[in-house]
């Protein structure tokens, strides 16, 4: 008997074609927009939002491995009240770093610091401190990018490499979805320091308010999935990798 946990607010839940136990559990404090990770020592990791959809806070929670019951909640966002739910794909995104270690990062709202020295929103990061306590005081790591839409997403592998990307303009701010790129910033140092973020211009565009999904894999590399938006008609989906050898990203398109 496999064992699926749901955490939701309001869950349809699908039959597999394996045979499963699938157990619905409401996030804590009516949580909205739950990510859900489970470690390599079967420890569940929660992330959910809370509040004001405009104005709220990502929390946090753990539900070890044979336990019933979550962790007292810990905020995400060391600024009160500055993660957004709006539009669905602006919240959080969670992953699993080097020995477990816990990353998130989210579109943060106008009133979220540092600020965008550009233009427009932040996309902010945190991970979680070494003694598992506390989240870091959030950072900012859009500095060349501007006018943050849509959601970002970060991926994280069991080596030390944090990927955070998402989709804004450059510096010249030259409107249209044809004109937005894919940007990546990358830490080699499991997300204590992160180098300049570096864009990704595959002549595609970017959809400015569809959302972005990162993952990596077991053996070191990264993905990020994206909708395009060539001549601002093309919507296709595209999907960005790299190999744990080369800090380059290529562009494969999925559909049309």
């Amino acid at each position: 008997m496999k064992r699926i946990l749901i955490a939701c607010t309001v869950c349809i839940s699908l039959a597999a074609a394996v045979r499963a136990e699938v157990v619905l559990v409401k996030a804590p404090e009516r949580g909205i927009q739950p990510q859900t990770l489970t470690d390599a020592k079967g420890n569940l990791h929660l992330l959910y939002y809370s509040g004001d959809p405009r104005n709220g806070n990502l929390m946090y929670v753990r539900r070890d491995a044979g336990k019933l019951d979550f962790s007292t909640p810990i905020q995400v966002n060391s600024q009160h009240g500055i993660a957004i739910a709006v539009g669905t794909i602006r919240g959080g995104h969670l992953a699993l770093g080097k020995n477990g270690r816990v990353h998130v990062a989210w579109n943060g709202s106008m009133k979220a610091e540092p600020k965008n020295p550009i233009s427009g929103m932040s996309m902010m990061y945190t991970r979680l401190n070494d003694q598992k306590t506390a989240f870091e005081p959030q950072r900012n790591l859009m500095t060349k990018s501007a006018i943050l839409d849509g959601g970002g997403s970060l991926a994280a592998d069991s080596q030390g490499n944090v990927y955070v990307a998402w989709h804004g303009l450059d510096e010249k701010l030259e409107k249209g979805e044809g004109n937005r790129k894919v940007w990546v910033s990358i830490s080699k140092d499991d997300g204590k320091t992160f180098a300049a973020e570096t864009p990704i211009d595959s002549g595609t565009g970017a959809c400015g308010c569809c959302g972005m999904r990162g993952f990596a894999d077991a053996d070191g590399n990264a993905y990020f999935l994206y909708r395009a938006a060539s001549e601002k008609i093309n919507r296709g989906m595209y999907v960005l990798k790299n190999s744990l050898a080369s800090d380059r990203f290529a562009a494969a398109q999925l559909d049309n």
